[in-house]
């Protein structure tokens, strides 16, 4: 069923990339997910779907035609696990708080909230035959399967890094309990070049996994904490499909937010709902 939730919960923090501190409440709503810019006077509401992605570089970006909102797959991922269809999420900044990096705090407000049922069904993305994207290094494919599960690869020439795999039955239960906590990460050589750009002004080690020389620069909370939130960023960007994710086996290697978005059209060009 559609699922709201009871009553607002709000969040603040730093952004991760802009750095600039907001307050992000979500709201109980009944006509599907929606970001607002409260601090832009007269911006309308951005829907949150793939035809109002504006930018997939190191996050996705959605926009509409009076505003943007920046970094949104850790908020998408929270709402997309927990089954949340339909809310509105107020901001008054350009970018979500990036809290410790993960969606478990958003998940846990969530929860505090309280869920509430709506009226209606979720459409369900089924597919009667698999379907596959590639390109370069870069491969996707979905099919038809008993359960829904996502494994993605993970390589990276790092030798901290090198190849992570990782499988998981995407329940609530095992979201929460295996993919929620992972952190956003990235490479200590990167830092000078991304900030150079407008970019990470608000990473941290309290807020990221940063990849030393030759040494993580904070605790990692798991082995494979890198390529389980790559998991983490798969979800949130498949909310925006729409639809709930039906019986699947869903395999990755070495996508991205870009890759996510495209497959994630495809997907929904070749569905047919139950």
């Amino acid at each position: 069923m559609r699922k709201t939730i009871q009553q607002p919960v709000s969040v603040s923090g730093v952004g991760l990339h802009t750095g600039v501190k907001s307050v992000m409440t979500f709201k109980p709503a009944e006509d599907g997910i929606h970001f607002v810019r409260t601090d832009i006077a007269g911006s309308l509401p951005i829907k949150a779907d793939l035809a109002h992605v504006g930018s997939t570089l190191r996050g996705t970006n959605l926009k509409n035609d009076t505003a943007e909102v920046w970094t949104v797959e850790h908020v998408l991922s929270a709402l997309n696990a927990l089954g949340i269809t339909d809310i509105t999420v107020e901001m008054d900044g350009p970018e979500p708080p990036v809290m410790d990096g993960s969606s478990s705090v958003y998940a846990q407000h969530l929860q505090q909230a309280g869920l509430k049922d709506l009226p209606g069904d979720v459409p369900v993305l089924t597919l009667k035959q698999p379907v596959t994207y590639s390109f370069g290094p870069i491969s996707y494919a979905a099919e038809p399967a008993d359960k829904l599960t996502v494994t993605f690869v993970y390589e990276h020439k790092h030798p901290l890094v090198g190849r992570q795999e990782y499988t998981v039955e995407l329940t609530e239960e095992n979201y929460l309990n295996q993919i929620s906590r992972a952190r956003t990460f990235g490479f200590e050589e990167e830092l000078a070049f991304l900030k150079a750009h407008g970019l990470a002004k608000g990473g941290s080690l309290e807020n990221a996994v940063v990849v030393g020389k030759d040494k993580f620069l904070n605790e990692l909370r798991y082995a494979d904490e890198l390529v389980r939130h790559k998991i983490l960023d798969l979800v949130g960007d498949f909310c925006l499909i729409g639809k709930r994710l039906g019986k699947l086996k869903i395999t990755c290697r070495m996508g991205g937010h870009k890759h996510n978005v495209l497959f994630g059209r495809l997907l929904l060009a070749n569905s047919e709902d139950k």
